[in-house]
């Protein structure tokens, strides 16, 4: 037995269809406009950018929070160390520049990374590369080569004055490159150019080193840094010796380096 419709069916479904139709055809005309390509487009668009506006730091597509110390920052290019002690589940991140993403994570204090090593104070402690001993507790340090690491030490007299010392560490041979009456709060090795920020507490001074000749600066240096083939040095916020955030790049002038100020309230780093 053939069912029929009744005139009320046909007339709704008739009306469906009309509708459909012309849902169809609004689709299409916003495909043709771009409309979902766009949409696409902003779901998949990635911030290449790093920017410190203290204590927001702004990593790409992440946002983190960097306090004062012990929170700090390093880099050793192409790679960008956050270091946040009070996170005890990962003390430390290292993002890659050119994958503009997090590639390792370190459950200690990390001084440097390289090609997938690691310069650590193992618990607070003395420091450690590639798991191994180097039997001293370095501030500060810098991955040179594989025999050869930068590392800044209190110097044993007075606790204000640092010591460049450089460790080979398979031999464990210790040489002292550098002892200023001040003490070495950042340190960056590039193209055979050794650079030292340092800070002399007595006379509140601040100091720029470049391959042992030092010139004064203005700012307190936390962080030396390349960036599109200039070198930049940073300034964090300290309440203790009233600093804010701030940049500045290195420029030689009549044969002197000066520190052109680029940016007050934030650090750009990539």
């Amino acid at each position: 037995m053939t069912e029929r419709f009744t005139p009320t069916q046909i007339k709704i479904a008739i009306i469906g269809g009309v509708a459909l139709f012309f849902s169809i055809l609004f689709l299409i005309s916003l495909a043709r406009l771009g409309v979902f390509k766009e949409d696409q487009e902003k779901q998949t668009l990635r911030n290449d950018r790093i920017v410190f506006d203290q204590p927001k730091l702004s990593i790409f597509d992440e946002t983190r929070y960097i306090n004062q110390y012990p929170d700090t920052i390093h880099m050793h290019y192409p790679y960008f160390i956050v270091v946040v002690p009070e996170d005890t589940k990962q003390i430390t991140t290292v993002y890659d520049f050119n994958q503009k993403r997090a590639i390792a994570s370190f459950n200690d204090i990390v001084l440097d990374y390289y090609n997938g090593n690691f310069l650590y104070n193992y618990h607070g402690g003395n420091t450690y590369y590639k798991g191994k001993n180097l039997g001293v507790h370095c501030t500060q340090g810098f991955i040179k080569s594989s025999t050869e690491i930068l590392c800044v030490i209190q110097n044993s007299t007075n606790s204000l004055y640092s010591d460049l010392i450089i460790i080979d560490p398979q031999t464990l041979i210790t040489k002292t490159l550098y002892s200023p009456q001040n003490a070495i709060t950042a340190i960056y090795y590039d193209k055979n150019t050794l650079y030292l920020g340092e800070y002399d507490y007595n006379a509140h001074q601040a100091y720029l080193t470049i391959n042992g000749k030092r010139s004064k600066v203005n700012t307190f240096i936390n962080i030396i840094y390349p960036r599109e083939n200039n070198m930049f040095i940073g300034t964090f916020k300290n309440d203790n010796i009233s600093f804010v955030t701030s940049y500045s790049q290195l420029v030689s002038k009549n044969g002197q380096i000066a520190n052109i100020l680029q940016s007050k309230g934030e650090i750009t780093f990539y």
